[in-house]
């Protein structure tokens, strides 16, 4: 993967031996303008997020793409970093609430580019892949627990702070009033934001894949000063480092174990260019993500995969992509003129 300057690929969410978990909402807290795209897989809205995100980057923002922790050569969406303005695939990420305070939502469906009479031919076949992606996603995370640690608990988001885990706390606000952009939700919200003395991400750099894990960490790292830390207490090391970072108002990353989210792997400070990383990041057995997967585990993996791209096909067969084409453009114009209004 060659990494172009001012982008950044990262996973928001992941599946773990805690279940599948997200970050969505700690991100979104930050954003102004979100746009949302709906409509079934293969419909190209995962492409529109790469086009649409590489003609922002080459006119000067720096962008974060997010990649699917479902399908890692999928785009779940990016980010405009400093910009705050992003765009989603709603197919591609955990279940959100978007009612959130002081963001502006754009919801665009792509479901009129589709043959709706065709896809009514197809609509058992679709409900059978759709219910057989959701059995495997979950056969996937108890395999996982299994093979890796403890059981998994199901699709969640993390929505509590574990003791003495600051990084994990979700900060998305989900208020059932109607909120106005003016309102007293989202001044409070502004309010709050000012009063942090961080700003704090959290990710993770590692997606699972059939042949193993998906490793990013080399690429993402690759234009910072690297502090590698080596022994048995470096997990405290990290802590403490976190610990003292927080008082110091630094923009910070986080990336945390794709199997056990409560361990940090990494730190990184973006305004510094600097990062703090448990063992090498180019090595999987730092981590301890060289040990091999299980022929049971393989199998559900690939079975999911297969599942999804007989979804995807069905789809692209009814699909107007040159109408999606044209979408592209009228979008992309669109996100320009929001960029010039947030800056």
């Amino acid at each position: 993967m060659v990494q172009k300057p001012g982008v950044r690929h990262y996973f928001a969410e992941g599946v773990t031996n805690r279940g599948y978990i997200s970050f969505l909402p700690n991100m979104m807290s930050e954003w102004e303008r979100t746009y949302v795209l709906m409509g079934g897989p293969g419909t190209g809205k995962s492409t529109m997020i790469k086009m649409i995100g590489l003609e922002i980057l080459d006119r000067g923002y720096e962008v974060d793409f997010m990649r699917s922790a479902r399908d890692p050569d999928s785009m779940a969406g990016f980010n405009v970093r400093n910009n705050n303005l992003a765009m989603l695939d709603q197919y591609e990420v955990a279940p959100l609430r978007w009612r959130a305070p002081g963001i502006i939502e754009h919801f665009v469906d792509f479901t009129p580019f589709c043959d709706t009479q065709k896809l009514e031919h197809q609509r058992e076949r679709i409900l059978g892949l759709e219910n057989e992606e959701k059995k495997l996603q979950q056969e996937i995370g108890v395999r996982l627990a299994e093979e890796f640690g403890e059981k998994a608990r199901g699709k969640r988001t993390i929505e509590s702070e574990p003791q003495g885990r600051s990084w994990l706390k979700n900060i998305y606000l989900s208020i059932d009033q109607d909120e106005e952009k003016d309102g007293p939700w989202s001044k409070v919200q502004g309010a709050l934001r000012q009063l942090q003395k961080s700003k704090v991400t959290s990710f993770f750099l590692h997606g699972l894949d059939s042949e193993g894990w998906l490793n990013f960490a080399p690429h993402y790292l690759t234009d910072y000063d690297q502090i590698r830390l080596e022994g048995k207490e470096t997990s405290d090391a990290m802590d403490w480092v976190l610990k003292e970072a927080e008082q110091l108002g630094q923009v910070i990353d986080i990336v945390l174990h794709p199997l056990y989210p409560e361990v940090i792997i990494g730190i990184i400070f973006p305004q510094r260019n600097l990062a703090i990383w448990q063992g090498s990041p180019e090595q999987l057995t730092d981590q301890g993500l060289d040990r091999p997967f299980s022929e049971e585990l393989k199998s559900s993996l690939i079975k999911f995969q297969d599942a999804r791209q007989l979804l995807k096909s069905i789809y692209m067969e009814v699909n107007d992509f040159s109408r999606v084409d044209q979408l592209r453009d009228e979008l992309l114009t669109k996100i320009l003129r929001d960029l010039e209004g947030l800056n």
